[in-house]
């Protein structure tokens, strides 16, 4: 059986592996989770990019930021691609302690939007 050695990355490329750090990685893998789900939900609605930015009122350049996964959104923003895909984007739920306090947790949600 052929054993695969691991080489550290070194110059460029070793220094930027070395200098991520996991809040980066998290903000990341959440922005790729965005973008993720969008396109799901334009691929189940029929959209294609031309189509969604026209829903939106943005232009095509925009959406394929948003596909990207490289778009820091707003909420208001996420709201909006919620209403027009039928998806939601945060749960707000608040978390009651013990004591007087509470505390409050953003969480990405996946399930489709009810509508009366």
């Amino acid at each position: 059986m052929k054993t695969i050695s691991k080489k550290r990355a070194t110059g460029t490329l070793g220094k930027m592996v070395s200098e991520v750090n996991q809040d980066k990685l998290a903000k990341m893998r959440n922005r790729m989770l965005i973008a993720a789900k969008i396109a799901d939900a334009m691929q189940a609605n029929n959209l294609n990019q031309k189509q969604f930015a026209k829903l939106m009122g943005r232009t095509e350049s925009e959406i394929s930021d948003w596909l990207s996964g490289d778009r820091n959104f707003t909420i208001d923003t996420l709201f909006d691609i919620g209403q027009a895909l039928g998806v939601t984007f945060l749960s707000t739920t608040l978390h009651y302690s013990t004591t007087e306090e509470y505390e409050f947790e953003p969480m990405i949600a996946s399930e489709p939007i009810m509508h009366p």
